[in-house]
């Protein structure tokens, strides 16, 4: 897990102009809070709560976007001794999604899917979706500074909607202002706060921003993907951070999994796995220097769990630098705090974990037999052995070429 990420600031949300107070407060976290995917029951519990008090969405909404990008919900913990928690919902817009927002005709409580972009995606904007922080948002402030400036690096318009009078002070204090003062014909409920600069716009009728980058992600097969693996990490971990060959190279390569991810089809980054009994390690994460704006990084760590859920493993495990800390534990992974932190190659890392669920078919004894063997992470489809079943057999060919050299003589 030495990832070396060019991830912002944990004390910023990057370029987001929030007030003097915000920033004040997030110097002061001495101990920032760290962020997680929520569960399906902490989603229930927290919506059942909150409708009591304000319009939530369904269910149904809510798991809809969880599909689309399953990372818009997320629990907020490590915010004092009283193990308080908090949860954030936002929606990371599409060109479509803000566009609607911003004219007044997006439905919060039933949004569409297609408003919203894919976790390998930049979105165009990001609407606060809910923030449940009953006596927490001063604490959670950090966490969610991380989550923003995490998708989008360059900044992007972060909208919100005030739903009392108490809220709309919070909000204003923090430095929201009303959207229709930057856009006009823009909702009197609808609050935003701009990136440094220029606006990124949101209208069809603006500039519109460049397509994301086409991201793709897949097991490493071949000689030519190692070679590739090879060239990515040596570029990111010898280059940049001064390691040895032999510190780089461990001898284990050729016992993991490996995955290597593309950006328009330009090999731009890496990840492996080890299997130890009932747990997986997961390391050697590495994006090459251009890239790292975008979201590779977080495409590969998915993936990679993904694919060692449907091999049947709930348990992972890895080494975190202290300053990647917060980006592990948006996947899950927790601090083993009952662990001291331990040193190689000059740098210090923190023991993380995390418990989870198999794949809800994961591949056992009694599958179709032909399933295991087919390449690494492609087990829905058919493959080479498979197939040799519907070739002319070989061993007729022999058998012919014998015959034939025997008639020859």
């Amino acid at each position: 897990m030495r990832a070396e990420l060019q991830t912002p600031h944990r004390d910023s949300f990057g370029r987001l102009r929030f007030s003097e107070k915000v920033e004040h407060t997030l110097a002061r976290a001495s101990s920032p809070p760290v962020s997680r995917i929520a569960t399906d029951a902490e989603i229930v519990s927290v919506l059942d709560e909150a409708s009591r008090l304000f319009p939530v969405a369904s269910l149904s909404a809510v798991q809809r976007m969880r599909e689309r990008n399953a990372g818009v919900v997320r629990m907020i913990e490590g915010l004092g001794a009283r193990n308080d928690s908090a949860m954030l919902a936002y929606l990371p817009l599409s060109a479509e999604g803000a566009k609607l927002l911003i004219e007044g005709r997006f439905d919060g409580k039933n949004p569409k899917a297609e408003w919203i972009v894919a976790e390998d995606e930049i979105p165009t904007a990001i609407y606060i979706w809910m923030a449940w922080t009953p006596g927490t948002l001063a604490r959670s402030l950090p966490a969610m500074a991380q989550i923003f400036s995490s998708l989008t690096p360059d900044g992007c318009p972060l909208f919100s909607r005030a739903s009392t009078e108490h809220s709309m002070r919070i909000h204003t204090t923090m430095g929201f202002q009303q959207a229709a003062q930057i856009y006009p014909g823009a909702p009197e409920w609808l609050l935003v706060v701009l990136p440094e600069g220029e606006m990124v716009p949101v209208r069809k009728e603006m500039t519109v921003r460049p397509p994301a980058p086409k991201i793709e992600v897949r097991p490493v097969r071949s000689f030519e993907d190692m070679a590739m693996i090879f060239a990515v990490r040596s570029s990111t971990y010898i280059s940049e951070q001064f390691c040895l060959y032999s510190e780089e190279f461990d001898g284990n390569d050729f016992c993991a999994t490996h995955l290597i991810g593309f950006i328009d089809g330009d090999p731009a980054g890496c990840i492996r796995m080890r299997y130890f009994g009932d747990f997986v390690k997961v390391e050697r994460l590495a994006v090459r220097r251009e890239y790292r704006r975008s979201r590779l990084a977080f495409k590969l760590v998915r993936e990679a769990l993904a694919l060692a859920r449907v091999k049947g493993f709930k348990r992972f495990y890895g080494h975190a630098r202290l300053d990647l800390v917060p980006f592990w534990a948006m996947f899950g992974f927790r601090e083993m705090a009952e662990r001291p932190l331990f040193k190689f190659a000059d740098v210090e890392y923190r023991e993380m974990e995390l418990d989870g669920e198999a794949s809800e078919n994961p591949i056992g004894i009694g599958d179709d037999p032909m399933v295991t063997i087919r390449p690494e992470g492609a087990w829905n489809v058919p493959g080479p052995l498979e197939l040799s079943n519907l070739r002319p057999s070989r061993a007729a060919f022999f058998s012919d070429m014998k015959t034939v050299s025997r008639a020859a003589h």
